[in-house]
């Protein structure tokens, strides 16, 4: 087989945004949900795609400026978009193309503010309702979201700043993993600590694919470990996200994981998440 790449993919010329790298796929109806942020409005695009190929709809989510949004979740009824205070800095982004090794085109503002808004899933982003983090942060990558009752629940790999020149610079904050029970309705989200910082949280998750959008059991998410002057990725971690009870695989000094794949042993037969 020839795995060389083709060439980009745009949905015939329909998709007229970027595209991130963590697209959800609905395990009920089969349709790829996805999203693309950019640097000039609209700022945030949430998309739908069919399995066979067609990007079904498109639509703007209103936020106030060109923030990075690296990942989203999906419960059985709702996208949800987290809008973090990591702002494109144009200044920074023209020292960059320049040649300063230093400069990232993006900086840490949290007087911008952080929110997470739900929509019902495959909606318009007229009906995104926003809901207040009370402490500004960064997350790159989602654990997982499901509905409880009028709460959407959502799990992420939380970091306390990302590109803070002030700060702990461009590796970011402080790594938690955090519980968000987010209003549907809008209002203030509740951050439950599931893991401090010290107890290595975990970062790059994964889980069973066939739950995506519902209540899962567990989470896979790789290991740090101590490093001088860069992230040591280790083996894998399993974290029960009920009882709170962790499993680690460290394939020891000298080897190194990378992003983990949960791949069921029955794939098309409903087994629990960690067969």
């Amino acid at each position: 087989a020839d795995l060389s790449t083709v060439g980009p993919f745009d949905f015939g010329g329909a998709l007229a945004t970027s595209m991130t790298a963590h697209p959800k796929v609905d395990p009920a109806t089969g349709l790829l949900h996805l999203f693309g942020y950019g640097f000039v409005p609209p700022y945030l695009t949430y998309h739908v795609a069919s399995p066979d190929g067609r990007l079904l709809s498109s639509t703007e989510i209103p936020v106030p400026g060109p923030t990075m949004v690296h990942d989203f979740a999906v419960t059985e009824s709702d996208a949800v978009f987290w809008d973090l205070p990591v702002v494109f800095d144009l200044g920074a982004a023209t020292a960059m193309v320049a040649g300063d090794p230093g400069a990232m085109p993006f900086r840490w503002e949290p007087s911008y503010g952080a929110r997470v808004g739900v929509l019902p899933l495959g909606g318009d982003g007229s009906q995104v309702r926003w809901s207040t983090l009370e402490e500004p942060c960064y997350v790159f990558h989602g654990v997982g979201a499901h509905r409880a009752g009028d709460d959407v629940v959502v799990d992420v790999c939380r970091l306390s700043s990302m590109f803070d020149a002030t700060g702990d610079g461009a590796i970011g904050g402080e790594l938690s993993l955090r519980r968000w029970t987010v209003p549907a309705a809008g209002g203030t989200v509740r951050d439950e600590v599931l893991v401090d910082p010290g107890d290595d949280p975990g970062e790059l998750p994964t889980g069973d694919p066939r739950l995506v959008g519902r209540e899962r059991r567990h989470a896979y998410l790789v290991q740090s470990r101590p490093a001088t002057g860069t992230v040591d990725l280790g083996g894998v971690i399993k974290h029960d996200l009920r009882t709170g009870a962790r499993q680690v695989w460290d394939p020891g000094p000298t080897r190194h994981g990378g992003e983990w794949l949960f791949v069921p042993a029955e794939p098309h037969r409903a087994t629990a998440d960690d067969e």
